[in-house]
């Protein structure tokens, strides 16, 4: 997923370069690459919940503290 990530970067590029503004290339490309991020954050939280599934109770405890911690943290 990394180097998709990186190559729809390079699409956006060009497409910034074509169009020098937010036209309908770089508004595609931008789709795409948001597309791209879902996938990998979706992957990241089903590796995550498989991990949380070996802990013993008193670890996912902390760990489930630590996700939300780390997700709220800038945000409260």
């Amino acid at each position: 997923m990394e180097l998709e990530l990186r190559a729809d970067n390079a699409r956006l590029a060009d497409a910034i370069e074509v169009e020098h503004g937010n036209g309908p290339q770089v508004a595609a490309a931008v789709d795409r690459s948001h597309g791209t991020m879902g996938e990998l954050q979706k992957e990241t939280l089903n590796h995550m919940f498989a991990m949380r599934q070996i802990l013993r109770p008193d670890q996912a405890r902390t760990f489930d503290r630590a996700v939300v911690k780390a997700l709220t943290a800038d945000a409260r």
